[in-house]
């Protein structure tokens, strides 16, 4: 059954929610089946962002041999969530084979594959050395800072099949998440889940989310807007609509 099991799911990869017994919304099958080398989601909150790459870490893990999966977060603590509800999710699948190491921040399969939650929460300067990465992925990448970003990119140098994965809602006009999104790069493939696509939301929750947070913080957090931060003199549509791109620079 195990080997049928890995067979449906290296045909198809979304097949790992059907075992961990979870209905995936549309847009979580196409991030899981997605083999871009880069992904870049923008995703409101409590729209099952970190579901998805778990299932899709798990795909991985369970259906090649010694693939290395990579999480970081702004926080160790969200990274190392990652990793509970990843051990969770495997733990409904029926027939999943016992893990051969099971740590608070690492996940390691009969497989050889392993999931490995990083510290985020500096300049990435601990976690250098990692290298032939399968699956890296930022979660909320908005809030992580650019050198953390930078610091793990090269772990996927050396993997033709490797995949950077950026997961995040907006956190103002700024950052290497922001930079992606809004960019013209074609080497992205950028997944934008709308507000109210999420069935499980209720309309009396998000009305609450409203009144209580306010129409700038609900527009960041649920509707996905990248807003100009609080502390900044100038707001970024000002600066745009005063700067004339075509002039140069002035050397001296």
């Amino acid at each position: 059954m195990s080997m049928v099991a890995d067979l449906l799911r290296a045909i198809d990869p979304a097949q790992i929610a059907a075992d961990a017994d979870l209905i995936a919304d549309d847009w979580q099958l196409d991030f899981i089946r997605s083999d871009a080398a880069q992904m870049a989601a923008l995703i409101p909150r409590q729209h099952g962002k970190t579901e998805a790459a778990v299932l899709k870490a798990l795909s991985i893990a369970m259906s090649e041999l010694d693939s290395l999966i990579v999480i970081a977060s702004p926080a160790q603590r969200l990274s190392d969530e990652f990793i509970r509800r990843a051990r969770k999710a495997y733990e409904r699948i029926d027939g999943a084979p016992p893990l051969v190491g099971d740590a608070a921040r690492r996940l390691e399969f009969q497989s050889g594959s392993r999931i490995l939650a990083v510290p985020g929460d500096n300049d990435g300067d601990t976690i250098r050395g990692l290298a032939n990465v399968r699956l890296a992925i930022i979660d909320e990448c908005s809030r992580c800072s650019d050198d953390l970003i930078a610091a793990i990119r090269p772990f996927l140098a050396t993997n033709k099949r490797g995949q950077l994965i950026y997961l995040s809602t907006p956190a103002g006009k700024r950052g290497v998440f922001y930079e992606t999104w809004v960019s013209s790069d074609s080497d992205w493939k950028r997944i934008h889940v709308k507000l109210g696509s999420c069935s499980r939301i209720t309309s009396e929750f998000l009305d609450r989310e409203r009144k209580n947070l306010g129409p700038t913080k609900f527009a960041q957090e649920y509707e996905c807007e990248f807003l100009d931060n609080d502390d900044a003199a100038f707001s970024t549509t000002l600066i745009d609509a005063i700067v004339d791109p075509n002039l140069k620079a002035i050397r001296w």
